[in-house]
């Protein structure tokens, strides 16, 4: 039987992928510091072993290779150091590594929507790294052959976890405002983007690279929804599930900041900086791989999972 390792597997993509893994035939083995419930429930997690390590303990690295995994999903690794003693390890006893990126490899885009090698210049610690992380999956490959890929998601929606709102930051009041057909301030002119993913299409790339194999061997791929959203236009969608027009109003960051909290407006201007809007063709390309969901089909099946559609 096929072996696949997890760390940290019980998270939101996770929480697909494994019970992807068990129907195919994996035996499963989730690797993290505790033990908490995935968010979505299903009998295939009945057949995962569990495995409690710290990533920062002596010996992490060692007693992962010794599981003699024929995969290994990484999706707690932030630092590239980190990634690169695991794959030390790891060479000549995996048959493939699989990273978890994110868009954030990306800093102010150019041209859109964004091709993974695109506008590598990112803006902040968090996304240097996981740039580089994909880069050293590239070299490796290319210099010892070492199997590894790197998927980058958008912002994640999963039910029961809030998603990135039309406001551009994580309130479910957002959503309450346009359902009670109350005015919503945008900020600018509500055209920056967001780029979201359901955690089952990104469970769905690693999925797909992994049946893939070779093609996937030394690359980076998108996770993301069929198409970014502005702002405006996903706000007006909301309102439109309830039967409303989205009163719409707009104002200068600067100004509009002022109107939600400091942590509130930092997330927004975090995305709205970038505006994220990816391509999935080098997926569809390589791994065959198409989402499943738009933007606006997932976020409706999260809000849902809050009975915010339920008047």
């Amino acid at each position: 039987m096929k072996k696949a390792v997890m760390l940290g597997g019980r998270g939101k993509v996770g929480s697909y992928l494994v019970p992807m893994l068990v129907n195919d035939g994996f035996s499963v083995t989730n690797v993290s510091r505790g033990i908490t419930r995935p968010y979505v429930d299903n009998k295939a997690w009945q057949e995962v072993t569990q495995l409690t390590l710290d990533r920062d303990a002596e010996g992490f690295e060692d007693k992962i290779a010794a599981l003699s995994p024929d995969c290994v999903i990484d999706m707690i690794c932030f630092e590239n150091s980190d990634m690169e003693k695991l794959i030390d390890r790891l060479s000549g006893n995996t048959g493939h590594y699989l990273a978890c990126g994110s868009i954030w490899i990306h800093g102010i885009s150019d041209t859109v929507p964004l091709k993974e090698e695109e506008c590598r210049t990112p803006l902040e610690h968090y996304g240097e790294q996981k740039s580089l992380m994909d880069f050293t999956i590239t070299r490796r490959f290319r210099e010892s052959g070492f199997p590894g890929t790197a998927v980058h998601p958008g912002h994640i929606v999963c039910p029961g976890d809030v998603p990135i709102s039309p406001m551009g930051f994580k309130n479910n009041a957002v959503f309450e405002t346009l359902r009670d057909g109350k005015p919503l301030w945008l900020p600018n002119f509500g055209m920056e983007t967001l780029h979201h993913a359901h955690a089952s299409d990104i469970a769905g790339v690693f999925f797909a690279a992994i049946k893939a194999g070779q093609p996937a061997f030394g690359e980076g791929f998108h996770a993301v929804s069929k198409a970014a959203v502005t702002l405006h236009g996903y706000a007006s969608e909301v309102a439109r599930w309830y039967g409303k027009e989205a009163l719409l109003n707009y104002e200068p960051f600067d100004v509009w900041k002022h109107r939600v909290s400091e942590e509130e407006a930092a997330d927004t201007y975090e995305h709205i900086r970038r505006s994220p809007n990816c391509s999935m063709d080098k997926a569809k390309r390589l791994l065959n791989f198409s989402p499943q969901y738009s933007t606006y089909e997932a976020v409706k099946e999260c809000i849902a999972s809050f009975g915010l559609l339920e008047h």
